[in-house]
C-alpha cells in the first residue's frame, strides 16, 4: 500500500512524548498488591548460579546465561554487572561453549515434561512436523505502522503459527513509517513473545522512520537487493521537527531498543539526528549528533563505532544527505545485516538452513507460501484500510444529517434526522472502538463523542 506523502511526513512519529511512560524506582510488591516484608538482616539468599561462558572465533568472551539452543543456534542473556543484554550467536560465531551449569537450559526433569496428548503422542508440534525439518513461514508488515502495520495482529497471529508447528517466523516489511506510540507496542510484542518462541529475522524490502525502529530489535536482520533501512526523523502536527524533552524520550527509547537487538547505539542516533553539529541546538539537546563513522578490522571483519568522524569510513553525513540511510550494500558491508537474498531460497542459505519446508499456499506472483497467521496479516490490513474509508464516509454522512437536522423547524421532521445522525455516530464509535488508532489520527476521541452525544440531546428539545 502507497502512503500518501503528505501524510506520511505529518503521521511519522506523531505523537510522542505521551506514548512514553516515565521511569520508576522498583519497589517489590506481592501478589496481592501489598508492599512485600523486608528481607531479615541475617537472612542468607541462595548462591546465584554460575555464569555461562561463549567465546566467539574473534577471541571475544561472553559471560551470562543461555537461555535457548536450537540448531546450534544460541539465544544469551549477557550478565555485565547489572546490566543484562539479550543477543542470538550464530554458530560459525562461537567457538567454544563453557556452562556453569552443565544441565543444558532446555532439558526438564521427567516429571516436568509436557503432557501427552490423547493419542498417547509427543508434543503436537512435533506430530505436525514428524520430519523434524524447520518450519517457517513469512509474515508481511506493511503500510502505515499503528494503522496496518500493527503490534495487534502479530501478537493475535501467534497461536495460529504454534498450532502450524512453525520454528522460523520471517518479518518481511515495506514501510514508509508511522505513528511513534505504535514503535514500543511492536517492539514488545517481537522481543518478548515472537524471540522467545520462534527464530524471529527482519527481511528489509524498505523499512523507513517508524518501520526501522519497530524492527530494531531483531538481532537477525536480512536486506532484499533493493532494500533500505533508517531515515527515522520524527514529526509531529505541521510538520514540525520533534526536539526538545520529547526528542530526548524518544532517543532514550531507541537505545533500548538497540540493545535489545544488540545493534550500537550510534547506528540507530545517526538515523534519527542530522550529522550537522548545529542542528543540535535547534532541537534542543545535548550532543552528540548524528555523525557516524566506522572503522573494519582487517583480521577479523570486526566493525568499530564512532558518533563522529574518526573512523576511516564516514557513513553521516554522505554525498549531501545528514541522515542516515542503509542500502543493502552497506547494511552488509558494515555488518548490521547478516546478508542480501532475492528470494526465500537464498534467506535459506543465509539462516543456514539446507533443508527447510515454507508453510502455506502457493499463491500466483507471490515469492512465498501464504501460511494462515499471513492471511490475518492480510485480512487485519484489508479492514483497517475499509474501516479508513469507511470512516470518512460516515463522517461526511453525520455531518450531513446533523446539519439537516438543526435545519428543520417541525419537531418530528427534526427528530428523524436525529435519528439518522445517531446511526452515523454508531457506526463512527464502533470504527474508533475496532481501530483506535484510526480515531486518534481523526480526533475522535472520547471527549469528541461525548460531545456530540450531548448536541445531539439538547438539539432534540
Amino acid at each position: 500500500m502507497r502512503l500518501n506523502p503528505t501524510r506520511r511526513l505529518v503521521s511519522t512519529l506523531c505523537v510522542a512524548a505521551t506514548a512514553l511512560a516515565a521511569a520508576s524506582i522498583a519497589v517489590p510488591w506481592t501478589a496481592a498488591g501489598a508492599l512485600a516484608a523486608p528481607v531479615p538482616f541475617n537472612t542468607h539468599p541462595a548462591a546465584a548460579p554460575p555464569l555461562d561462558k561463549v567465546t566467539k572465533k574473534d577471541g571475544t568472551v561472553l559471560e551470562g546465561r543461555i537461555t535457548k539452543e536450537v540448531e546450534g543456534w544460541v539465544w544469551f542473556t549477557r550478565v555485565q554487572g547489572a546490566i543484562e543484554t539479550e543477543v542470538i550467536l550464530n554458530p560459525k560465531e562461537i567457538d567454544k561453549i563453557d556452562r556453569g551449569d552443565p544441565t543444558p537450559s532446555d532439558a526438564k526433569p521427567e516429571d516436568a515434561a509436557e503432557p501427552k496428548g490423547k493419542g498417547g503422542g509427543d508434543d503436537p508440534k512435533a506430530r505436525k512436523n514428524p520430519s523434524g525439518v524447520p518450519r517457517a513461514v513469512v509474515l508481511t508488515l506493511e503500510g502505515e505502522v499503528g494503522i496496518q502495520f500493527a503490534a495487534k495482529p502479530l501478537d493475535e497471529a501467534i497461536p495460529l503459527l504454534e498450532e502450524d508447528g512453525i520454528n522460523i517466523v520471517v518479518l518481511k516489511i515495506n514501510s514508509g513509517g508511522g505513528l511513534l506510540l505504535e514503535i514500543q507496542r511492536l517492539s514488545d510484542v517481537i522481543h518478548d513473545k515472537y524471540k522467545k518462541k520462534f527464530r524471529t529475522v527482519a527481511w528489509i524490502e524498505s523499512a523507513i522512520s517508524a518501520a526501522a525502529m519497530s524492527s530494531h530489535c531483531l538481532e537477525e536482520i536480512y536486506f532484499l537487493p533493493e532494500g533500505n533501512f533508517g531515515a527515522c526523523t520524527g514529526w509531529s502536527g505541521q510538520l514540525v521537527a520533534m526536539k526538545g524533552r520529547g526528542l530526548e524520550q524518544v532517543l532514550l527509547m531507541m537505545e533500548k531498543i538497540s540493545a535489545r537487538g544488540n545493534h550500537p547505539k550510534e547506528i540507530m542516533r545517526a538515523m534519527q539526528i542530522s550529522s550537522d553539529e548545529g542542528d543540535l541546538q535547534n532541537l534542543a539537546i545535548l550532543p552528540p549528533g548524528g555523525q557516524l563513522s566506522a572503522d573494519i578490522n582487517p583480521t577479523t571483519g570486526e566493525v568499530s563505532w564512532y558518533q563522529g568522524l574518526e573512523g576511516q569510513y564516514i557513513l553521516n553525513p554522505k554525498g549531501g544527505v545528514r541522515i542516515l540511510t542503509f542500502n543493502s550494500e552497506e547494511a552488509k558491508k558494515f555488518k548490521f545485516s547478516r546478508g542480501t537474498a532475492k528470494d526465500i531460497k537464498e534467506l535459506a542459505q543465509l539462516m543456514g538452513y539446507q533443508e527447510i519446508e515454507w508453510v502455506g499456499k502457493e499463491k500466483k506472483g507471490v515469492g512465498y507460501p501464504i501460511s494462515r497467521a499471513e492471511e490475518y496479516q492480510l485480512k487485519w490490513r484489508k479492514d483497517t484500510t475499509d474501516a479508513e474509508d469507511n470512516l470518512r464516509v460516515y463522517l461526511a454522512e453525520y455531518g450531513r444529517n446533523v446539519q439537516t437536522a438543526q435545519s428543520m423547524s417541525d419537531k418530528g421532521d427534526r427528530g428523524r434526522w436525529i435519528g439518522k445522525a445517531r446511526s452515523s455516530l454508531e457506526f463512527l464509535r464502533n470504527i474508533v472502538k475496532k481501530h483506535p488508532n484510526i480515531g486518534l489520527l481523526n480526533n475522535l476521541d472520547k471527549p469528541w463523542f461525548e460531545e456530540q452525544d450531548d448536541m445531539l440531546k439538547k438539539l432534540t428539545r
